[in-house]
Formats: structure tokens, C-alpha cells, sequence
């Protein structure tokens, strides 16, 4: 298992949803909080072995960009 954290203002809900989407085999773990710039960000563990984080977080990043 290799761990990973991410910050992001996407709610948790969402990232979940994404990773059910994804197929991707990670588990997500939210750390908690921060605020950053008056922009609160979650602090979201992702584990799961290298090939499944790229997988989670290339549609991760698509589905932010509307695709």
C-alpha cells in the first residue's frame, strides 16, 4: 500500500463518488480540515498501490475539468 495526501476543496462526498466511478481500488480517509486563502480544503489520505492512486487520481483530475 502506498499512502498519498491530498488537499482539495472537493467535498468528500464527491471524491467517494469519483472513486466508485474510477473503478480505482484506493481508500479514502479524511484527515480533517484546513483553511487556506479564506478556502477551506479537506485533508483526504488516499492508499492503495501506485497504479490504482494514478488511475483514482486521473479521473480525479478529468472529472474536475468537465470531462
Amino acid at each position: 500500500m502506498f499512502p498519498l495526501i491530498i488537499e482539495t476543496a472537493i467535498p468528500f462526498e464527491e471524491l467517494e463518488e469519483i472513486r466508485r466511478k474510477s473503478g480505482a481500488e484506493v481508500k479514502l480517509t479524511l484527515l480533517g480540515t484546513i483553511e487556506r486563502n479564506g478556502i477551506v480544503l479537506n485533508r483526504v489520505l488516499v492508499e492503495g498501490h501506485p497504479e490504482e492512486i494514478e488511475r483514482f487520481m486521473g479521473k480525479l483530475k478529468l472529472a474536475r475539468a468537465g470531462g
